[in-house]
């Protein structure tokens, strides 16, 4: 259209003609139809997603409105929300029973649950009277500064940063705090706060150096904690309880707790088993009457570190990955130039290079992929400056490898096979948006009938909002830490052999994995 592109808002029935690389979210405002922007525009809390398509009834694309640019005429859907009461998830209505809040009789009287992840921390602010979400956002944990793992920030805790690394920890959910304070949400109506996290992180939210829980016993320094708002340096009322959520062992830390809790198979007559997907690759399996749990060090690669264009899912993340006719297409998140790859599109690309025989069995490049070579290094050009290399996917194979072999492990020791579970859940913010086919193809997930998956999202942050709305969910936390059994994969023979025997694509054994055409 001469002189710039029509943006149709074809719900509202406004058009508006706009200039090339005017933002969505500026064009709806000059349309006079109204996209909140809860963090002033920056791109940080992702909800001014919009749904954008070249036709009124075309292929939809998620887009963020604060960053995406019009280019071409195009169609804008604005999805609506109904006050949805916290107590849900993704694929089904969590009970949590009568609204018993931490904090009674304020109003307003708000709640902030937060997961305090490796990578990320969430943040959501939930009406604690009536049960309504009033704001979530996440953001990068700026502890990723002096170290991409909990191993790497044990020891700068240890060499004297304990300090640093809690104001790190502290100013990274302030600012996601600060967006909901721009929707004029006063800090002092926060009258109660909830954290979920691993252990190492809960210790460091704390100020508690984590040192003491790599030697042995390997002990946590401590497994519950609650302090007030003033002692946590939160943007919060000075009088507010601030609870953490109890750890089990060094490497089994309250976001596991929260996740059990969350999908409820810890009141299941049916065995079920929980991995979440993230740095730390936490692993549960349990029903109401035995709860097993562990921890392997997967280690960052699906959260953007260790591989050469990793990046976390932000917009410009190619997110999504086919190969048709030799050729690479993908997705980025926000429809953007692509800037890097993010977990889920890692995934996507090493089960597309796999089935199309671009790297063989064990994950090395074939005659098929074309590769360059730079500094000896060895790699295939995804588009642009982005690639991965062959480092890049030993690492993506090691990583994958811990994690299926811990669910063996579990498994195993438990005297049972997959086939014996009732459910398997996939937690973790990450785990959301991984491709299930795929993930069974390079042999992350094992390979079992597609209808026992359930995707459960971040449960560790919906069971720390949980926790500040409903007192029957604080007794279950209560009970199933109490009936926790951790098992030390350092020392089980089991896990080691699996580890070895899960370093190929999709196992050493394939009849493991039927489905997959070998």
């Amino acid at each position: 259209m001469a002189g710039g592109f029509k943006v149709s808002f074809f719900e509202e029935n406004k058009d508006i003609v706009v200039q090339s690389g005017t933002t969505i979210s500026d064009a709806a405002k000059a349309a006079g139809v109204k996209i909140e922007l809860p963090c002033a525009g920056k791109g940080r809390c992702g909800r001014c997603a919009v749904h954008v398509s070249d036709s009124k009834d075309g292929t939809p694309a998620r887009a963020l409105a604060c960053t995406t640019k019009v280019e071409k005429d195009i169609f804008v859907k604005i999805p609506t929300g109904d006050g949805a009461v916290v107590a849900s998830n993704d694929y089904r209505k969590v009970k949590i029973g009568k609204i018993s809040s931490v904090v009674k009789a304020k109003d307003p009287n708000y709640g902030v649950a937060i997961d305090i992840g490796t990578t990320t921390i969430a943040v959501s602010v939930t009406e604690m009277n009536n049960g309504l979400d009033l704001y979530s956002a996440a953001g990068e944990n700026k502890q990723r500064l002096r170290g991409e793992d909990v191993l790497a920030r044990i020891q700068y805790a240890e060499e004297g940063g304990t300090r640093e690394l809690r104001q790190l920890v502290v100013d990274s959910i302030n600012d996601l705090i600060d967006v909901c304070l721009d929707r004029r949400c006063s800090p002092d109506s926060m009258n109660a706060v909830y954290v979920s996290g691993n252990t190492t992180m809960i210790h460091l939210f704390l100020g508690i150096d984590p040192s003491p829980i790599r030697i042995e016993p390997y002990e946590p320094v401590v497994k519950k904690a609650e302090i007030s708002g003033f002692e946590s340096g939160l943007r919060v009322n000075p009088n507010a309880r601030v609870i953490c959520m109890p750890s089990v062992s060094s490497y089994v830390g309250g976001d596991v707790t929260s996740d059990i809790v969350s999908s409820g198979m810890d009141v299941s007559k049916n065995l079920s088993l929980l991995i979440d997907v993230g740095t730390n690759g936490e692993v549960a399996l349990g029903d109401k009457e035995i709860m097993m749990v562990c921890s392997s060090s997967a280690g960052p690669a699906f959260e953007g570190g260790q591989t050469t264009s990793g990046m976390l899912a932000r917009i410009g993340a190619i997110d999504s990955v086919k190969i048709i006719n030799k050729k690479i297409e993908f997705t980025t998140i926000g429809s953007a130039d692509p800037k890097g790859i993010c977990g889920s599109g890692i995934i996507d690309l090493i089960a597309e290079m796999f089935r199309n025989g671009w790297i063989d069995k064990k994950g090395s490049f074939t005659s098929k992929a074309k590769t360059e070579t730079d500094d000896g290094s060895t790699y295939l050009r995804i588009v642009g400056d982005v690639r991965i290399s062959q480092d890049d996917i030993n690492t993506i194979i090691l990583t994958k490898a811990a994690i299926y072999s811990s669910t063996e492990a579990l498994v195993r020791n438990m005297g049972i096979t997959f086939d014996d579970l009732e459910t398997i859940y996939i937690a973790g913010g990450f785990g959301n948006f991984i491709g299930l086919e795929n993930a069974i193809t390079i042999g992350l997930f094992p390979d079992v009938p597609r209808d026992k998956y359930a995707y459960i999202g971040n449960a560790s942050l919906a069971g720390a909002k949980y926790a500040l709305l409903s007192s029957s969910f604080r007794v279950r936390i209560d009970k199933v830490f109490d009936r926790m059994t951790y098992l030390d994969l350092g020392s089980n023979p089991l896990f080691f052999d699996e580890y070895s025997s899960a370093q190929f694509l999709p196992h050493t054994d394939v009849s493991r994995f039927p489905s997959l055409k070998q």
